[in-house]
């Protein structure tokens, strides 16, 4: 049986291609006086202070206005790599216990990309395994909705026999653990790994910065590939331990 560890890294699309999808937040309705709640505060000079120091905060809350909606616009757009509407994969890398093979480090384009994947996913499905983490809820999924957007063939063989999960050849590490330790907000694979002592993520660098490396010089773009090089180090690892693959 071949075993492949794999991980993608996305990045956001450009913001003249996402901004039509932007929803900014509502504005703030016209000051009112019933928006002040005095209940049964009876006292008129009691009233009047309440009041006023309510239509003061409104009146500070109204002056942040824009800088709040940029600021709400500002963490959108840094959430758009997250989703495949609003993102797109940058690279997939492939593990075995020997190598790891960085798909898109040579300038390939997305639809490029994805073709690899699902050339290699019908050389390895049959009589092998794709093992991630977290990554059938997002790299499997982002995949394949990219895919569906650059009308590229999804292998039937992808998906279970429901049609409705991925095959039984993705093996998502997150989905093996168990769900009492480590909280939901704490199970990221480098928590995980710095813990058993098998390794962490460079200090400094998180995923969502991958974008921004890859877009940069070549100096940047090989701190890119080292980050994905090491979350493909760090998966396989985390399946040795956990007895996944021998």
């Amino acid at each position: 049986m071949s075993t492949l560890v794999y991980d993608i890294e996305t990045g956001p699309l450009p913001w003249d291609t996402i901004k039509s999808l932007y929803v900014p937040p509502p504005p703030l309705p016209p000051w009112d006086d019933s928006m002040c709640k005095l209940r049964n505060l009876k006292d008129p000079a009691k009233r009047a202070e309440k009041l006023a120091a309510t239509q003061a905060d409104y009146d500070t809350t109204l002056a942040n206005e824009k800088a709040a909606g940029e600021l709400h616009r500002t963490k959108w757009a840094s959430e758009a790599a997250l989703s495949p509407v609003t993102g797109a994969v940058l690279a997939i890398g492939f593990r075995t216990d020997s190598k790891s093979v960085i798909v898109g480090a040579d300038g390939e384009t997305e639809p490029e990309i994805l073709e690899a994947f699902w050339t290699v996913f019908r050389k390895h499905a049959a009589a092998g395994r794709f093992i991630g983490y977290c990554s059938n809820m997002f790299d499997f999924p982002f995949i394949v909705w990219r895919s569906y957007f650059h009308n590229i063939e999804v292998p039937t063989s992808a998906w279970d026999k429901t049609g409705r999960y991925p095959a039984y050849c993705f093996v998502d590490l997150m989905d093996r653990l168990p769900k009492r330790g480590f909280s939901e907000e704490s199970r990221r694979l480098t928590d995980i790994c710095k813990w058993l002592g098998i390794g962490q993520k460079p200090d400094g660098v998180d995923g969502g910065d991958f974008a921004r490396l890859w877009a940069g010089n070549a100096e940047n773009r090989q701190q890119a590939l080292a980050y994905l090089e090491n979350d493909l180090d760090l998966t396989w690892k985390l399946a040795e331990r956990m007895g996944v693959v021998q």
